[in-house]
């Protein structure tokens, strides 16, 4: 794989699953809300296909049930479907039976749909947690990309005994590989810089730096984002906090201009695709190991 790769991932939800926007709807009912993630993703889609991008798509199994042709159309644009489990809950607030079945679910929903395994996944505000990952191992995936060092957001998850959780691929449990999300060193502190909220609330050129600053100094850099973070015509509930406000709807208005140029800039991959170029293959496939060799864990995150 060549250094400094960039992989633009998208975990696909409507903007009532926002859990900055949750507490504030005036229903617990989805269906009695306005869906919004379609017009969103096909012009998610558009940017990537006018930027020549390809990318990882978390999907959850909610939205493959209700928008099957989105999914078809994510896969005829070239991307990579994982899941994003199935309802959006805290996965580290479900019973190991409760989250066993919302991970069945979820896949059955995006295999049904694509006719093709589905080999990744992203917890809903990267809820991880050992008890989590164990579940993951088991059910077979081949990677996770859930894990976000950043101990002052209090909804991220936390997993035990990682030496450096700013290396590019972990081993994290046996078969399954954990892919951190991007932070970038500044003096001695790791600031969070992977994507959402952070690169919508930073100045364009100060987010730039701070990706060639972490590609510099890393072999890749794993961006998210989610469809709803371009729509600027999303009303927000009222009586919503400020600062949950702030950080479900801020500088909404430049993200289809600012996303472009971040794609257009420095490109994007599939993480099966970064990972099999990297010499790692899924469980169960012939050839190279599923992971790399185990790490020497020392520290906890």
């Amino acid at each position: 794989m060549s250094q400094g790769q960039f992989l633009a991932s998208f975990d696909i939800e409507d903007w009532f699953h926002n859990s900055n926007v949750q507490p504030s709807l005036p229903t617990t009912d989805w269906s009695r809300l306005e869906p919004r993630v379609e017009r969103n993703t096909y012009e998610l889609l558009d940017i990537l296909a006018d930027t020549g991008a390809r990318s990882t798509f978390f999907v959850l199994g909610w939205v493959a049930r209700r928008y099957p042709a989105l999914v078809r159309r994510i896969i005829a644009g070239g991307h990579e479907v994982a899941s994003h489990t199935d309802g959006h809950r805290l996965l580290y607030r479900l019973s190991p039976d409760d989250l066993t079945q919302d991970l069945a679910r979820a896949r059955d929903a995006l295999e049904q749909v694509t006719g093709a395994p589905v080999r990744g996944i992203r917890a809903p505000c990267f809820s991880i947690s050992d008890v989590v990952l164990r579940c993951l191992a088991t059910a077979g995936y081949w990677y996770d990309s859930s894990l976000f060092p950043f101990r002052a957001h209090h909804r991220y998850g936390r997993i035990r005994g990682v030496a450096d959780p700013d290396q590019a691929v972990l081993e994290i449990a046996p078969g399954l590989l954990e892919l951190p999300m991007s932070r970038v060193r500044i003096g001695p502190v790791s600031v969070p810089w992977a994507g959402g909220a952070y690169f919508r609330l930073m100045p364009y050129e100060v987010f730039r730096w701070g990706v060639v600053r972490r590609l510099e100094a890393r072999s890749w850099f794993m961006f998210y984002f989610h469809p709803w973070e371009l729509d600027a015509e999303e009303i927000p509930p009222p009586g919503m906090p400020p600062l949950r406000k702030l950080r479900a709807y801020g500088q909404r208005s430049r993200m289809r201009r600012d996303l472009r140029r971040l794609l257009a800039e420095f490109g994007s991959a599939r993480i099966d695709g970064a990972l099999r170029a990297r010499g790692y293959r899924p469980p169960g496939e012939t050839g190279l190991p599923a992971a790399a060799p185990p790490l020497h864990l020392a520290s906890t995150i």
